[in-house]
């Protein structure tokens, strides 16, 4: 079952993330209604966390710093509320300070994602350094949003995304669901290792019970590698497709500084079906 959370208007499908992210960096155990998985943790001191998102939409954009705490302690993550933190384009070399908008949460509000861009994000914070670079791919149309009847125990809908995948350059994607304003804390992600330059109609895997009348909206992401190793390290400690018998790690940052967390920038393109 997925434990649904409102969408924050101001945050929208960030804070989800960033839930998730704290839980798996501190190799949090997920519950499931089968075996309960016993991991070795470890502490993990007082770590900073930086998740940052910058899309080609002009909303939304944000660096989120935090602390992260050990696992012993309860799930309370305190923000960074005295960070500098900036964002470059490298390509244009047009730098934005951002401006602190809730505690810990920087927002992105002059700069506007471009394919082919590179951005540079640099966070001080208590006395230290972080950076990380990310470069926006180029989008891929998201033709059409779909669904079809799925038998498995009983008969389930499942969300369609319909596509076609370049065949000149590698995709990576990553797909977002929201039903009836409330969002999925599922994470999914693909590459066209097994698809490229086909026309794809990609099955989306959540466990979100969709019924007739619902309103579905899919946000259709196209990431850079560094961001696909990233989600897709979340995808698997989250136990889709995980490798049995391998122990959880921390998902591959690009943060230097001993930072955990992620920045990414991605094409983000939205469609909605209501269900019938």
């Amino acid at each position: 079952m997925v434990n649904r959370k409102p969408m924050n208007i101001r945050r929208g499908t960030y804070s989800r993330i960033h839930s998730i992210a704290h839980s798996l960096i501190i190799l949090f155990g997920l519950t499931s209604c089968i075996d309960t998985i016993q991991l070795d943790l470890k502490d993990v001191g007082d770590q900073i966390v930086i998740e940052g998102k910058l899309t080609d939409d002009s909303t939304g954009n944000e660096i989120l710093v935090t602390k992260a705490v050990d696992f012993q302690l309860k799930n309370d993550f305190p923000p960074v509320t005295d960070a500098t933190v900036t964002v470059r384009d490298e390509t244009t070399n047009q730098t934005e300070v951002l401006t602190q908008t809730y505690p810990g949460v920087y927002s992105i509000q002059q700069l506007k994602g471009i394919s082919e861009h590179q951005y540079t994000l640099t966070v001080q914070a208590d006395g230290n350094t972080y950076t990380a670079t990310s470069t926006m791919p180029a989008r891929v149309n998201f033709d059409q949003l779909t669904y079809e009847s799925v038998k498995r125990l009983k008969t389930v809908t499942q969300m369609v995304a319909v596509y076609q995948d370049p065949a000149s350059v590698d995709n990576y994607y990553r797909w977002v669901l929201v039903a009836n304003r409330l969002q999925s804390n599922n994470v999914f992600v693909r590459s066209d290792v097994a698809t490229n330059g086909n026309l794809v109609r990609q099955t989306i895997v959540d466990d979100v019970e969709i019924n007739p009348g619902d309103t579905i909206t899919v946000d259709m992401q196209c990431l850079s590698k560094t961001s696909y190793d990233y989600f897709n390290g979340l995808m698997k400690l989250q136990g889709n497709n995980i490798n049995q018998g391998a122990s959880p790690t921390n998902p591959q940052t690009n943060l230097s500084g001993g930072a955990l967390g992620h920045f990414s920038a991605y094409t983000s393109q939205k469609r909605t079906v209501v269900v019938q």
